[in-house]
């Protein structure tokens, strides 16, 4: 039965309900195997309803789930019914358990009666959670939040579908995910001056940060000597294993997969001042200052990219003509809008997300406007002086430009809520992930027991 045909069959809505009531979804696992030693270094769990149902399928299963706006009470049974098959079977803890999560369900809390597995789960369990440009573009605050979650109890993050669009890929180094999935079928369908850039920008992505490559979509062996090729670990495809239940057993990889330091410094901030340093100043009025800004936002960007926009508007009601028509032309091919000022609408132009300060906040006596590129991620940062001239710094800094862009994205609020700015994230130190108390007490505990 196709979705739309679901769609309109109120019978079908009911049943999805009793199913989902139920918590009646199925999990099987597609391995990922390390390609040069041949060995299965974690399992990808993927969702199914209850086979010989018309939504045995997870898209028919997710569409009805929309339509009932229950997608996220979905996908944390999704979740925890992966956590609960890997409980059960008592795995070895270098095993690693990847598990989607979909937009929708990013920022929404756990079900009652599904936190006991969850809680079980976040104790013992290696887990990597994957994350699309979906998420990044639907609530990016939220999917930082649960990148900083994961980190802190030990779990790592992956950057899902990379080929499938070329959007996430200047948000890598924001979100410093420890392995990234690149999709040889989405390639394959691009142009290869496209290609070409996406694997480029990947490439560089992991061996400056130290991250895992694993190519996906490996359905033949001259796929997996390709992966091999462009320097992937890891490799996830029909080739390589179908999904399938959980076997009895599993041996143990010599090596877990990998978790790499996060770049991004966390560095909260009042002002981007603050970081600024001695840096020098330029002293310019607004109407240079707004030229200035306007080359920085036609500046060439790298092909096979997607940047994102972050931009300060002070205390102005409104958008300046220039600037729109620069979104106009460039929102579909950008990941992300973000404006942010003192009277800004939560949608001030249509696909702009726009965040508003409270009038005693620090930002809001100054402008910024942040380009996040493959390349050249580029800032301009002006603060108001006295005299009505501003204070003005342009940087291409890629490690400044990033902390910015990650605590500014931070601030940002739910979607579907008031859309004042969320107060500055300040996280009290914690001690080292490798000797903390949750690694201790979870798979890395599990893991020394064990020998």
């Amino acid at each position: 039965m196709l979705i739309s045909e679901v769609g309109s069959d109120p019978a079908a809505d009911r049943e999805f309900a009793l199913l989902l009531d139920r918590r009646h979804v199925q999990v099987v696992f597609q391995p990922l195997v390390d390609l040069h030693s041949g060995e299965i270094v974690g399992l990808e769990a993927l969702a199914r309803g209850p086979a010989g149902t018309q939504f045995a399928s997870p898209l028919t299963m997710f569409a009805a789930a929309r339509r009932a706006g229950r997608v996220a009470e979905l996908d944390w049974v999704c979740r925890a019914a992966a956590y609960q098959a890997f409980l059960d079977a008592d795995l070895p803890p270098a095993m690693s358990l990847f598990v989607n999560v979909e937009p929708e369900a990013i920022a929404q809390p756990c079900p009652s009666d599904l936190t006991g597995v969850v809680a079980r789960a976040e104790s013992v369990l290696r887990v990597f959670v994957e994350i699309n440009d979906h998420a990044l573009a639907a609530d990016p605050a939220g999917v930082l939040a649960a990148v900083v979650r994961a980190r802190d109890i030990g779990w790592g993050v992956a950057m899902d579908d990379v080929g499938v669009s070329r959007a996430p890929i200047a948000m890598l180094p924001i979100v410093c995910a420890d392995l990234v999935k690149l999709d040889l079928r989405r390639l394959a369908d691009a142009s290869v001056v496209d290609a070409a850039a996406v694997i480029s920008s990947v490439l560089r992505h992991v061996e400056a940060i130290g991250a895992t490559l694993l190519v996906e979509g490996i359905e033949t062996e001259e796929d997996a000597i390709w992966a091999r090729a462009l320097g992937a670990t890891y490799g996830q495809g029909h080739h390589l294993g179908v999904p399938a239940p959980l076997l009895d057993h599993y041996p143990a990889p010599r090596v877990p997969v990998h978790l790499v330091t996060p770049l991004v410094a966390d560095q909260p901030f009042d002002s981007p001042f603050e970081l600024l340093g001695g840096r020098s100043y330029q002293r310019m009025d607004l109407d240079v200052l707004t030229r200035l800004i306007a080359v920085m936002a036609l500046s060439p960007r790298s092909l096979g990219t997607w940047p994102a926009y972050l931009v300060g508007m002070s205390r102005d009601a409104e958008l300046p003509a220039r600037l729109t028509d620069h979104i106009a032309v460039m929102h579909s091919s950008a990941l992300l809008w973000v404006v942010f000022g003192t009277a800004m609408a939560a949608e001030p132009v249509p696909g702009v997300h726009g965040v508003r300060l409270h009038l005693d906040d620090p930002l809001a006596d100054e402008r910024f406007f942040i380009v996040l590129s493959d390349q050249a991620p580029t800032a301009v940062f002006a603060r108001l002086c006295p005299d009505g001239l501003y204070d003005v710094v342009v940087t291409q800094d890629r490690d400044l430009v990033h902390a910015v862009a990650y605590h500014l994205i931070r601030r940002m609020p739910r979607p579907g809520g008031p859309n004042f700015a969320l107060p500055v994230h300040r996280r009290e130190p914690t001690a080292d992930d490798a000797d903390s108390t949750v690694a201790k007490r979870g798979w890395r505990g599990r893991l020394s027991a064990k020998g």
